[in-house]
């Protein structure tokens, strides 16, 4: 009975922040949820389902990993990006912490702004799930 609810209140603390992202187009209640009639994430938003195990692309259009987690700071907004770096047979090699900000974040998949190379350089991030 514990796995469901720790499942869903972790969907509920993720998709808190994504919601406050941007400037809601639905009216919210006090708590950061849609309010009453809501029926669907407003434009421009983005569900952290959404995000988690995305492919991320170097901007040389390689692929090095994958969206491991999101950071969240005090106030619930998405502040930083856990990736999941590859090594070229597949397994984790490990991992890195980039601004959300950085992201961009596209239909099928996410790019950093930077080559595989210096993605690879950045410094590793202790991650433990």
């Amino acid at each position: 009975m514990r796995i469901p609810f720790a499942a869903a209140a972790l969907s509920l603390v993720l998709a808190a922040p994504v919601l406050a992202q941007t400037a809601p187009s639905q009216p919210m209640t006090g708590a950061g949820t849609p309010a009453a009639g809501a029926s669907a994430v407003a434009q421009g938003q983005i569900r952290a389902s959404r995000l988690i195990d995305r492919d991320v692309y170097s901007a040389d259009n390689v692929e090095v990993g994958e969206v491991e987690d999101l950071i969240l700071d005090g106030q619930g907004r998405i502040v930083g990006v856990v990736i999941e770096l590859e090594n070229r047979l597949g397994f984790t090699e490990r991992y890195i912490s980039v601004p959300f900000a950085q992201l961009q974040i596209g239909d099928r998949r996410v790019t950093l702004p930077m080559t595989r190379e210096q993605i690879r350089t950045m410094p590793g991030f202790q991650y433990r799930d």
